[in-house]
């Protein structure tokens, strides 16, 4: 596991999962992972760093983690197909996992999201009048509508990829399963 071998390490581990597991949540609920999420697991991870191998070992985890994740994903942000709180998210979490792994982890996300993709557009064409009345709500206005904010959170979700979920899965997969991106 990426985590350091010892005795301490897995429950590391433990506590990425389930701030994984959290923004995953978050993300399926409310197609937003919140700041303050994102937050608590770039500083923890960035703590854990420091303290298992020390300073400079840390910035170099900390930052090539961090700058991997921002170069890999920030091109979908600017092309608007991704959300920022996605972006920050993975970015957050590959501090825990360092650049190397980020990348890694950014390739089983990638190939996790398009199953998800694929999965979403089943679950769609099942549901297809309802998706199609959440496009003409979309188109209308009312899907961003602040007065209804009811409204405009379950038109996301219909609407939107909770890309989250893979990233919290290829991210966690990396960090139990090294060895299979490496």
């Amino acid at each position: 596991m990426v985590f350091e071998p010892s005795g301490i390490g897995p429950a590391f581990g433990v506590v990425f999962t389930a701030l994984l597991a959290s923004a995953a949540g978050w993300d399926v609920r409310q197609r937003r992972i919140p700041n303050a999420l994102v937050l608590t697991t770039f500083l923890l991870g960035a703590g854990v760093a420091v303290g298992t191998s020390g300073v400079s070992s840390a910035a170099w985890r900390v930052l090539g983690g961090a700058g991997t994740a921002l170069l890999v994903w920030m091109p979908f942000w600017w092309l608007g197909v991704m959300g920022a709180g996605d972006v920050k998210f993975f970015a957050a979490g590959a501090v825990w996992l360092g650049p190397r792994a980020a990348l890694g982890a950014a390739l089983v996300t990638a190939i996790l999201g398009g199953v998800l993709a694929v999965a979403w557009v089943v679950a769609g064409a099942r549901g297809r009048e309802g998706a199609r009345a959440s496009v003409a709500d979309a188109r209308a206005g009312e899907a961003l509508d602040e007065d209804r904010p009811d409204k405009s959170i379950s038109a996301r979700r219909r609407l939107s990829l909770p890309y989250g979920v893979a990233m919290a899965a290829g991210l966690a997969i990396t960090a139990w399963v090294p060895r299979m991106i490496h």
